[in-house]
């Protein structure tokens, strides 16, 4: 018999009593485990140097991106923002002293063009066990977006200072508006500003603390802003002066041919014209009445202030010819004002007290009406219509409600050259990270 087979029988004897065998198992079972064991450890330890690698360069990324961003809303300079999008990265690096330099690059976000920054990272290192058995180091890639928004100043020829009113800006009938400096309400109203009519719009831009007509979106290209937060009444801080000068008598006097009354500065209980008027420079406070141009007379009144205490209104008639220019500075000095406060209400044409009970004031002029300086009611609802014409300072209309009424025809708010230097509304540059 050949020598293998004499020994099978001896090597099934072995294996059987191998078998049976309990002694030993543990450490069998840890040489099969121990690879598997060594593994899962080793990649859990590469996993979470991974982890916080990849978190610690994303944050970083994250913000370059806001920095370069803001960077770019402010228009520092056209390179600046690259700049500093890889000072802050470097700045919140700690642990990946070994990450590249990031690219920044501009891009198109929502519509937009190069109105967003991205910037784009990586990092390559061998790690511990990964590195061995993979054979190559392991790379890190991080990237992040930031989109901006430039800050923003915005004026207004028109502004309605109500904070809750439906309509507190209504366009109605076939009005003509082409004023190009804005128009604006502080009303929260849903349709804070709303149009009554088929009117022709062009006044730039449209905003409103509440909502906004639809129609301008459908009919015009002005830009519309609901919900604006930053609203605020121009003129919410300035106090009208006073003028305790008795009242002159009003009187038409006929001379040369020509009949004419002449006032001067004052507190009146009403003035009511009777025929062409000269109102010369000065303060002149209405206490309750009105202030009435009648449809046949010319008013003329040159460096002057209208103050309306209790509830004193405002109206001036469709064929009345008016040449009205607001107050200098250093005409409100020489009327006793402070020179500080004469440098803040220089140009008030209308000042209503924010005491007054407010009344409806109508201001209809005609293509030979000339109306320099700032209308402003901050109790009252003016109606505005018939057209004017600017000389020396832009028409500014700031009241509690504004109605322009149909047969307005203003195409220019400001005379050639000026701009309305009221601002409305200042807001700050806008950075969101997207992605």
């Amino acid at each position: 018999m050949r020598p293998s087979i004499r020994s099978l029988p001896k090597s099934i004897s072995l294996f059987r009593r191998l078998l049976r065998a309990r002694a030993g198992n543990a450490t069998l079972l840890m040489a099969f485990g121990a690879p598997a064991l060594i593994a899962t450890a080793g990649f859990a330890v590469d996993t979470a140097q991974w982890y916080l690698w990849k978190r610690e360069m994303q944050y970083a990324a994250d913000q370059a991106a806001l920095s370069a961003a803001y960077s770019k809303s402010k228009g520092i300079s056209t390179t600046a923002y690259e700049t500093h999008a890889v000072q802050e990265y470097n700045a919140n690096l700690q642990l990946v002293t070994f990450s590249d330099t990031p690219t920044v690059s501009l891009a198109a976000y929502n519509g937009g063009t190069n109105n967003s920054v991205v910037v784009r990272a990586s990092a390559t290192r061998e790690l511990a066990f990964s590195g061995i058995v993979l054979g190559k180091p392991t790379t890190v890639s991080v990237s992040a977006q930031a989109t901006y928004t430039a800050g923003a100043t915005y004026t207004s020829c028109i502004i309605a200072t109500n904070a809750t009113a439906d309509g507190a800006i209504t366009i109605g009938g076939s009005s003509i508006l082409k004023s190009g400096c804005g128009i604006a309400a502080l009303s929260n109203s849903t349709n804070a500003i709303k149009v009554d009519g088929s009117p022709t719009i062009d006044v730039n831009y449209v905003l409103a603390a509440g909502g906004i007509d639809d129609w301008f979106n459908t009919n015009t290209d002005d830009v519309v802003k609901e919900y604006v937060t930053s609203l605020a009444d121009p003129f919410a801080s300035l106090t009208p002066p006073t003028n305790n000068t008795a009242a002159t008598p009003y009187r038409c006097v006929r001379s040369g041919g020509v009949t004419q009354a002449t006032l001067n500065p004052g507190t009146y209980t009403d003035i009511t014209t009777s025929c062409n008027t000269v109102m010369n420079s000065g303060i002149y406070v209405i206490n309750g009445g009105s202030f009435t141009i009648r449809a046949q007379d010319a008013v003329t009144a040159n460096g002057v202030m209208i103050v309306l205490k209790n509830g004193a209104s405002i109206k001036i008639n469709g064929g009345a010819a008016l040449n009205l220019t607001a107050m200098t500075s250093s005409q409100l000095t020489s009327a006793g004002v402070s020179a500080t406060d004469a440098q803040k209400l220089e140009g008030i044409l209308f000042f209503e007290d924010r005491n007054s009970s407010g009344n409806t004031s109508i201001l209809n002029g005609n293509s030979s009406s000339t109306i320099n300086g700032t209308v402003y009611l901050p109790k009252s609802l003016i109606k505005f219509g018939g057209t004017a014409k600017t000389t020396s300072r832009c028409l500014q209309i700031t009241a509690n409600m504004v109605a322009v009424q149909g047969n307005t025809v203003m195409t220019n708010f400001c005379p050639a050259g000026l701009t309305t230097d009221t601002v409305v509304s200042s807001e700050g540059p806008k950075v969101i990270l997207v992605s």
